[in-house]
């Protein structure tokens, strides 16, 4: 087995996963209660990217400007609302619009630029293994992972990894697992050692071979994507003081710690064609993890009629349309834009595309336009699935996570069009 095959087989991993699902990352606060009392809405930007301008609105009312202050801006609500932001540059959307009520979330979060949680670069670890941990010997073969990093043992030590992670103190925790089968069907949680270090420059960081831990429990993963599709579910450990989280497990079995923190399960599965992807994030709890998904977007469940997009995903909570080019186009030079639309509300939604003013863009010419998008129907909130790159990780922020996803890529050209 090459040295990244079981990191490969185990999953896509957290930045990726999230890159997929929708450009924009949220916050941790999430949905529902964010706001503050009664109805009043927070709006608030997780970086400093400067905007071309933020507008409100309620009940299809007219446009109003949004004032921010510390990166938030607060206006009331007792039914449908509606927010635009454009961005003047980044790596995401240029232009985002969400609409929702307060019963569904009083939060709205955003970002314009892309990046990671406290930025990271490349860091060589030097890892020495005991003979044994636990009484369970290590041997060639067996796999050390550090982060989202893996090498594989080959009888000597040490192990050199090269983890992507911020600078600074942090706990790092240090896993080791044996593939289970040829290819892997499943791991055999072996030990890990959680330790203390300064991320200080590339290194490289030497970890010895003393204070390595077997894992208290291991414990299962049921794995069963729909008929066609393939994929695999991991297992990540994480707790306060360390800044990344790194993986305990996965395809059938992950180790739980003899220390308090948070184990997050992230399973992602494709149809053969890649046209179709299913997404699930769940804080396990450290117990059996049973993976669910939501059902691959069927035929007719998405159509578009001019400005106006129609969803019918029948277990959807809320969903998010991007489209990459070819809807929106900027309306002083006719360059086109990257539109994000988040509609909170499940089952049969539908949603016209407004055009603001202020925000200087226009729906591209519905009878010449070409469309590349992506669709995604969620369970949950998509903040709280979408929050961990730019919001940071915490154990608040995982505490009874619970979402998943379902996305669609696909183009059409002209006026209307419906799902395949």
């Amino acid at each position: 087995m090459k040295a990244r095959g079981l990191l490969l087989l185990l999953g896509l991993g957290l930045a990726l996963l999230l890159a997929a699902c929708g450009g924009q990352t949220g916050s941790g606060g999430g949905g529902g209660g964010g706001g503050g009392g009664g109805n009043t809405i927070t709006v608030r930007q997780l970086d400093a990217t400067p905007l071309v301008g933020a507008y409100y609105r309620t009940g299809g009312g007219s446009w109003q400007a949004l004032s921010f202050t510390g990166g938030e801006a607060t206006f009331t609500a007792s039914g449908d609302y509606e927010v635009a932001v454009r961005c003047q540059g980044g790596g995401l959307a240029d232009v985002q619009l969400f609409k929702a009520s307060p019963t569904l979330t009083r939060t709205v979060v955003f970002a314009c630029g892309g990046g990671g949680s406290g930025g990271g670069s490349s860091k060589q670890f030097e890892v020495n293994l005991p003979a044994s941990i636990g009484g369970t010997p290590v041997q060639a073969g067996d796999f050390v992972f550090v982060g989202e990093s893996s090498q594989e043992y080959t009888g000597s030590n040490p192990v050199t990894l090269y983890p992507y992670m911020p600078d600074g103190p942090q706990d790092v925790l240090l896993t080791v697992l044996r593939p289970v089968g040829s290819p892997p069907t499943s791991v055999t949680p072996i030990g890990y050692k959680l330790v203390n270090l300064n991320l200080t420059g590339p290194g490289p960081f030497a970890v010895n071979a003393t204070g390595w831990q077997p894992f208290s429990a291991v414990r299962t993963i049921t794995f069963n994507p729909p008929s066609g599709f393939i994929g695999s579910p991991v297992v990540y450990f994480f707790k306060d003081g360390m800044k990344v989280p790194s993986i305990v497990g996965g395809l059938g079995r992950y180790g739980t710690l003899a220390t308090s923190g948070k184990y997050l399960g992230l399973a992602q599965a494709q149809s053969s064609g890649y046209q179709d992807q299913l997404f699930a994030l769940k804080e396990t709890g450290g117990a059996d993890w049973n993976v669910s998904f939501l059902a691959p977007w069927a035929t007719g469940q998405f159509s578009v009629s001019g400005d106006t997009l129609t969803f019918n995903h029948p277990q959807a909570q809320a969903y998010v349309f991007s489209a990459y080019y070819g809807f929106l186009e900027d309306s002083d030079t006719g360059s086109s834009l990257r539109v994000e639309i988040t509609l909170y509300g499940g089952g049969g939604a539908s949603y016209t595309v407004p055009v603001v003013p202020g925000l200087s863009y226009r729906l591209a010419d519905p009878a010449t336009r070409s469309v590349s998008f992506s669709l995604n129907a969620f369970r949950g909130d998509p903040a709280r699935f979408q929050n961990l790159l730019v919001g940071g990780f915490s154990e608040s922020a995982l505490t009874g996570l619970d979402v998943s996803a379902a996305q669609r890529q696909g183009s059409f050209t002209g006026s209307s069009y419906t799902l395949p």
